[in-house]
């Protein structure tokens, strides 16, 4: 492993960029880290041996700006891995782990450093928007900052609030994180292909004595159809382990029943979450079984009342209900059977209508049978 670009003495902000294979958008992405209007931070690249042009460009970004460093590592294939790196080598009071294939808002830095600073905290939570690479569209989101989950008070105490775990998302990006409190507890990414992130956001999360907010959109975070999520059935339990893992510390650190319920929100939301974005039937069923007969029981949900489930976790109950009361073969049955009424449906009301006038019917009869069409291949 070698660093290439000179060491910068201790800087206000280390941000820290994984990097693999990403020469389309590594430009765009330290452009707009240069462009910041705040400039006492470092961007420490950790590229885990990319086959394409990614460390090429990264080293002409060093030649204009020696606040720009690359750390070359033989390829591992793990973002924690890279991100752990990170963190090894910064120089910052604060840590900003952000990704390689996103772009910044000027403001960012400065903003989230003068809250922090301002109130004296250990984490500063800023918004993200949608950025769609075929279409250059933006789009809102309402998840990155669950608004409603606010507490009137701010800064507030992890453990002292009851939204703590639900209030944000596991990405790393949208938070400004003490150096201090990573060292202080030893916060390190999981070794996971995926749903690294979750374990050390939350804790941290969890663990900070003062939480803060700038409630402005400061990350673009680029859409391009190369999710992790689009191959979740190579690794379909990371997050099972991850959220497992959380458990378990803070159980160690003493404050899980401070947190208990949004725990039990937080592992609710992220399970069925997984289930519904698996590509594959056969580890569909897997999962789906696995929640059923374990999961649930090992995370207090087996009795998961509505009551308890948060507003932001209301449109997955039905699904967890269904999950309780059907193995997985009945549950696909009773979803097909519903989906053969609604093909139905639709189809007759299609038939029956004006072609131009009512093209909207048509279309939505399209969408009915290739649901049906998904739902029988799953079922196979």
């Amino acid at each position: 492993m070698k660093d290439v670009g000179e060491r910068e003495s201790s800087r206000a902000i280390s941000v820290i960029i994984p990097a693999y294979n990403i020469e389309k958008y590594i430009d765009q992405c330290l452009d707009s880290l240069q462009a910041q209007t705040f400039d006492d931070f470092e961007v420490i690249c950790v590229d885990d041996g990319s086959d394409d042009r990614t460390r090429e460009k990264i080293r002409e970004h060093i030649k204009k700006d020696q606040r720009i460093r690359l750390i070359e590592m033989p390829h591992c294939g793990l973002a924690g891995a890279m991100r752990n790196t990170g963190i090894e080598n910064a120089d910052g009071k604060y840590c900003l782990f952000l990704d390689g294939d996103d772009f910044f808002e000027p403001d960012m830095l400065k903003k989230s450093y003068e809250k922090a600073e301002e109130d004296d905290a250990d984490i500063c939570l800023f918004d993200a928007r949608l950025y769609n690479e075929k279409t250059k569209v933006y789009k809102e989101i309402d998840y990155i900052i669950q608004k409603e989950y606010l507490p009137a008070e701010i800064p507030f105490e992890g453990r002292k609030m009851p939204y703590t775990l639900n209030i944000t998302t596991g990405c790393p990006w949208s938070k400004l994180i003490r150096r201090d409190l990573i060292d202080e507890y030893q916060l390190r990414f999981m070794l996971l292909p995926r749903s690294n992130d979750i374990y050390f956001i939350f804790m941290a999360m969890a663990l900070a004595k003062r939480i803060t907010v700038v409630p402005e959109v400061f990350v673009n975070y680029r859409q391009s159809g190369e999710s992790l999520q689009a191959n979740n059935a190579k690794s379909p339990w990371n997050w099972y382990e991850a959220v497992k893992s959380i458990r378990n510390e803070l159980e160690k650190q003493g404050i899980y029943k401070d947190l208990e319920c949004s725990f039990r929100n937080m592992a609710f939301g992220i399970a069925i979450y997984n289930l519904c974005s698996l590509k594959s039937a056969e580890t569909y069923c897997e999962v789906y079984e696995g929640l059923r007969n374990k999961v649930f029981q090992e995370f207090d949900l087996k009795n998961f009342s509505k009551e308890e489930c948060y507003s932001y976790n209301k449109k997955k109950y039905e699904i967890y209900e269904n999950i309780l009361k059907y193995d997985v073969q009945q549950y696909l049955f009773e979803e097909i059977k519903k989906l053969k009424q609604e093909k139905s449906y639709w189809v007759k009301r299609a038939k029956n209508a004006e072609k131009k006038e009512n093209m909207h019917i048509t279309q939505k009869a399209g969408k009915a049978l290739r649901k049906v069409g998904k739902i029988f291949r799953m079922s196979e």
